[in-house]
């Protein structure tokens, strides 16, 4: 098998593996009946525990090739699903099954995560377009969750991740030792401090969090308008992967930064507008894993769990920090998209060759 071959193959496996990954999860999520505060619990302590511990995981399985998480995260994912559909949102049993379906959460997105990141010989494209399954899969589970489907076919997709994750394991098969060893992964200039680049990540991916969840969109009132939110961010998600690779990391960094931010002052109450503002921005995901690869070469897992912490902490900061205020979160969105701009200006390559 070639290289562009296994590749491509692994991007559109996770893609669809992560789909149904966030199908399962979400649609147990949304079928929680509960009161507000006890549902925002909930959603803190699932965001917690799948995405905060994505480095240690990461790590594990950067020190221990053996380590296979995502082997181990079908059956905890469908263990705690159907836990819960047999014991529901009360006692004790309730918050097993969440933290094994949390816990199943963060092992596939660090399986996705290394082997699109360990086949792909320096390119974007394959986890960006692996991340991207991740929104698809969100609000798919989220309307498949207010319909009357019964909970065993979404069981069923959940068993049928595991040939698929089995699938994924033989692609590491001889797989090139330099493409392994995240050798192409070089988007970083020479001598920057790893700390600093890593930090910086954090600070941009949770930004791009924080406008996901907190910046106001008075447009979006319906369902069909929610779905359209979630498939032009995960359409964003992948552009910026492909455009990376297409005419340079760079470029595509200042495009999304740049780009986004007038679509985002202005979106508010207009849908087209704000959609084309999240969809720049979401852009950022293939930039930021580049970054933070390309200075810790020896742990693609633990660098991928950095973006997956910066995106909790994002989420949290919006429950936490919102404003009805236009004047606040122009100067928000201005503030922050400028950071973002000069932190990508002093941590990438100015050209990069595009083979």
């Amino acid at each position: 098998m070639t290289v562009k071959s296994r590749t491509a193959k692994a991007a559109l496996l996770y893609f669809v593996i992560h789909m149904m990954n966030e199908v399962v999860c979400y649609f147990m999520l949304y079928r929680i009946i509960k009161d507000p505060v006890f549902i925002t619990m909930v959603a803190l302590i699932y965001n917690c525990i799948a995405f905060v511990p994505q480095f240690f995981w990461g790590a594990l399985r950067d020190l221990f090739g053996k380590f296979r998480p995502g082997i181990l995260s079908v059956p905890l994912l469908l263990s705690g699903f159907l836990i819960f559909f047999a014991a529901g949102a009360e006692g004790f049993l309730f918050w097993v099954s969440l933290i094994l379906l949390s816990t199943g959460n963060a092992m596939i997105h660090v399986a996705g995560a290394e082997l699109t990141v360990r086949t792909s010989g320096g390119k974007l494209t394959p986890v960006a377009v692996f991340v991207s399954g991740g929104s698809f899969g969100v609000i798919l589970g989220q309307v498949l969750a207010s319909t009357d489907m019964s909970f065993w076919w979404i069981a069923l997709i959940c068993a049928c991740m595991m040939p698929l994750v089995i699938a994924g394991e033989k692609l590491y098969k001889d797989n090139p030792e330099e493409a392994d060893s995240c050798k192409g992964f070089n988007y970083v200039i020479p001598g920057r401090s790893a700390i600093i680049v890593a930090l910086a990540v954090f600070f941009i991916v949770a930004v791009r969090s924080y406008i996901g969840y907190g910046i106001p969109m008075a447009w979006k009132k319906t369902l069909v308008e929610s779905i359209l939110l979630y498939v032009f961010m995960g359409i964003g998600k992948a552009l910026g992967g492909i455009l990376s690779d297409k005419i340079g990391i760079r470029k595509t960094a200042f495009i999304c930064i740049i780009g986004a931010l007038p679509f985002l002052l202005l979106g508010n109450r207009i849908m087209i507008v704000s959609l084309n503002g999240i969809t720049f921005f979401s852009m950022t995901t293939a930039v930021t894993l580049g970054m933070v690869i390309s200075v810790i070469k020896v742990a693609p897992g633990a660098a991928f769990g950095i973006t997956t912490f910066a995106l909790f902490a994002g989420a949290v900061i919006s429950w936490f920090v919102k404003s009805d205020s236009l004047t606040v979160n122009v100067l928000i969105l201005v503030i922050t998209s400028a950071v973002c701009f000069l932190l990508s200006l002093y941590i990438l390559k100015p050209e990069r060759k595009v083979t």
